[in-house]
């Protein structure tokens, strides 16, 4: 059976151009936003996409334009602490309406070996994106200087050091470690530990700080043993906890440096009567 006209059924630029009565080139200026068409021009073009359901094709106009509309999210961590970490989901959830309400596309990248790292970079090299946005990110990651040098703009959520030479958004860790010793000191807790994130993370080494800062505020010792070092995983929060209560049994509060630490903390605590 013959089929006569477009095979496809998507309609093109050069057909938007015929039934508005234009150039392509107009089309193309009007679809992109140029101010350099006539209104007379523009509302044509407009009626005739309309008419035909054009659809712009993002990869052709990226290419013309040396765009890519879509930023990276960059997560270096596994799939398991991705799924396990409210964190992360909420990371994502934000990241994904602020990109679409700006029409641009999330890639959603995980980085687990040196191997997917050196792989991404390349990715990055063939400009494939137009931004990266890194999350939880080690003191020792090369990544967003090798991001910078390649000339792309980058975030951190949360910076690697005090100096933190790429642009960052982050929270005030250390007045949160402080504030939350405090609320425990005065309801009267003494014993007061802490379950650390992983120290090579500039916002576990602040959670720290603001604890050991909130027992000087409340006139109490510092205590090696009240210290167990933890990972952000709730695994780790259990471990953590474990061990403090070998240490320090009389221990009579703990702060955790996530939720997700805390909720395995409680699950030893509970356990342990």
């Amino acid at each position: 059976m013959a089929v006569s006209g477009r095979q496809t059924g998507r309609p093109t630029l050069e057909e938007v151009a015929a039934r508005a009565g234009v150039g392509r080139g107009t089309v193309s200026r009007v679809i992109n936003g140029s101010p350099k068409v006539s209104e007379q021009a523009k509302a044509a073009v407009e009626q005739a996409v309309a008419e035909l359901g054009y659809v712009p094709n993002r990869a052709a106009r990226a290419l013309a334009g040396s765009r890519t509309d879509a930023v990276a999210l960059v997560i270096p961590e596994t799939e398991a602490r991705l799924f396990a970490e409210p964190y992360f989901l909420d990371i994502i959830r934000g990241v994904s309406a602020e990109l679409a309400d700006a029409d641009k596309q999330l890639l959603l990248t995980l980085i687990r070996s040196e191997q997917e790292r050196q792989r991404f970079e390349q990715y990055l090299a063939a400009q494939r994106v137009d931004g990266v946005l890194l999350v939880s990110v080690h003191g020792d990651d090369p990544l967003p200087d090798q991001v910078r040098a390649l000339g792309l703009p980058a975030v951190l959520n949360g910076r690697r050091r005090e100096d933190e030479r790429v642009a960052f958004v982050d929270s005030d860790n250390t007045g949160a470690g402080r504030t939350a010793v405090a609320h425990l000191a005065a309801r009267g807790r003494r014993g007061i530990a802490t379950i650390t994130g992983p120290l090579d993370m500039y916002v576990a080494r602040c959670r720290l700080d603001g604890y050991r800062e909130g027992l000087a505020d409340a006139g109490l010792a510092p205590d090696e043993e009240l210290v167990a070092n933890g990972d952000f995983t709730e695994e780790g929060g259990r471990r953590a906890m474990r061990e403090l209560l070998d240490r320090r049994p009389d221990l009579d509060a703990v702060f955790a440096a996530s939720d997700v630490m805390a909720a395995g903390a409680r699950a030893v605590l509970r356990a342990a009567g």
